[in-house]
């Protein structure tokens, strides 16, 4: 998935606690919001090496172990700054962006997308298993030979179901947001 899905589904997910009536604030908001994203600040790595950006789902960072790091982390350092709830949707965030990366995988293994991904995009199991080291280097090999653009790399993104759920997932967020706006401004006149 883009990032711009990322967003749209963290987004979506950090205005899940409002059926509660607890709104969280904007600073919580986009505290998920990057949570759900952490994970492609490695983007850029692989075209630092010749390799399309996308390679990156299959690198050490975007892994569950890193996440767990990272959260571990950012708990330290900011539980003071953040509730429990704001902490519990911010990990959700980050294996929902794990799970939606893997997506088109999954698609394929169902049979839904025969256009969709032959290998999982993500190593569940980082460090405890090596098979995917092979397939990696093959991938980064064959990347090496026969060099491939991002640009080429999104046409085929493009012609995904992924792709279809990414945009309905923007349109549902942008319409959670739009709705929010709108509430809150009526909300502000009637006042």
């Amino acid at each position: 998935m883009l990032t711009t899905g990322h967003i749209a589904a963290t987004y979506l997910l950090s205005q899940s606690t409002a059926k509660n009536r607890q709104v969280l604030t904007s600073k919580d908001v986009l505290f998920v919001i990057i949570c759900g994203n952490i994970f492609d600040f490695d983007f850029i790595l692989p075209s630092l090496f010749g390799l399309p950006g996308g390679i990156h789902h299959s690198l050490p960072i975007h892994t569950p172990l890193v996440g767990i790091i990272i959260f571990a982390l950012l708990y330290l350092v900011l539980k003071n700054k953040f509730s429990k709830r704001v902490f519990i949707l911010a990990g959700i965030a980050m294996v929902s962006h794990l799970i939606l990366d893997d997506f088109n995988y999954f698609l394929g293994l169902a049979g839904l997308d025969h256009g969709s991904a032959v290998l999982p995009q993500i190593q569940w199991e980082y460090p405890f298993n090596f098979g995917r080291k092979l397939p990696l280097l093959d991938a980064i090999h064959y990347y090496q030979q026969n060099p491939t653009s991002n640009t080429e790399v999104l046409s085929v993104y493009l012609k995904s179901k992924l792709f279809v759920i990414e945009i309905i997932t923007i349109l549902f967020a942008l319409f959670a947001f739009i709705s929010k706006r709108f509430s809150s401004k009526s909300k502000n006149s009637n006042e």
